[in-house]
């Protein structure tokens, strides 16, 4: 209720949809436990209810995928889908880049602190040639060879 009241939203509208979101993302039954008791996961779920609350036409969201279990992460993406398909626009930060191309239509690639990419996940497919958002990252930010490290791991902890 406390987000709810920061914002300055009705009481009773508030707690009907804190309700419906607790039921929705499995934490009503939790509701009156510590949140020092929460798994990651529940407390990432607590702050996207939080970020939903006042019904956003921009969300913004830090990693929201991280700790989450499977089930919920799938929630997520299809709830990241559905509020784009009602004129919402989602932007999140995420390393999990398969997630970033099922669900984005634009993404923005930083490396070392600067943008090295700004445009449609297509439009950047169709320039650099390559298939996927994963071999855009690699050719636009990732510097070592990462086979070469992994197979060096494997070799050092095999030896």
């Amino acid at each position: 209720l406390m987000v709810g009241q920061l914002r300055n939203l009705p009481p009773k509208p508030t707690a009907d949809r804190i309700d419906g979101l607790l039921r929705l993302l499995a934490l009503h039954s939790d509701r009156h436990a510590p949140i020092s008791a929460y798994s990651k996961g529940m407390r990432q779920k607590v702050l996207l209810s939080s970020a939903l609350l006042h019904n956003p036409d921009l969300l913004l969201l830090d990693e929201p995928f991280s700790g989450l279990d499977v089930g919920t992460g799938l929630v997520l993406r299809s709830l990241i889908e559905e509020l784009a398909a009602r004129g919402k626009v989602v932007l999140f930060s995420s390393h999990e880049l398969e997630t970033v191309e099922r669900v984005s239509s634009h993404v923005v690639i930083l490396h070392r602190g600067k943008i090295v990419a700004d445009d449609s996940i297509e439009r950047l497919r169709k320039l650099m040639a390559i298939p996927t958002l994963e071999g855009i990252f690699r050719q636009l930010a990732v510097e070592q060879d990462t086979a070469a490290i992994s197979r060096d791991i494997a070799d050092l902890i095999q030896a």
